[in-house]
């Protein structure tokens, strides 16, 4: 049985597939400056805290020491992988560019949805992992 935050990691990686699909999609079909739009799909990210993560009752408990501690990890190791990502990244782009001193505006937008989509990404998969294998909240 999932609980409510694994159900959440899952529906936010089935709504970052669809945001990816759609973007080859459209990119197929009008081009990559057009299918920028397909990401517009992560705006149903918020949904998932509406569908998940609200009580039923007053008197449950949604979120507890062990919740929070995995909640802390998941943002952590999904931040520390995303800036990671962008160093990576802004030195490649600079260097490959190196000859012309100026780097064309045209990558940023799609440096900054693929960092977003990896956030995502490493943030759910953390969250799974350490829901099944189990942690300790360091404090408890």
């Amino acid at each position: 049985m999932l609980n409510r935050h694994e159900k959440l990691a899952i529906f936010n990686l089935s709504i970052l597939a669809v945001a990816i699909l759609l973007f080859f999609l459209i990119w197929q079909i009008i081009g990559i400056s057009h299918a920028y739009a397909g990401f517009a799909i992560f705006g149903f990210l918020g949904i998932g805290h509406l569908i998940f993560l609200r009580k039923k009752s007053p008197s449950e408990v949604i979120e507890d020491e062990r919740d929070i501690s995995i909640q802390l990890k998941s943002f952590s190791g999904s931040s520390s992988f995303v800036l990671i990502y962008f160093v990576i990244t802004s030195l490649v782009i600079y260097f490959s560019h190196s000859d012309t001193g100026v780097v064309s505006i045209e990558y940023f937008p799609l440096f900054v949805w693929v960092g977003w989509a990896l956030k995502i990404l490493v943030s759910s998969i953390i969250t799974l992992v350490q829901y099944r294998r189990g942690t300790n909240c360091g404090i408890c």
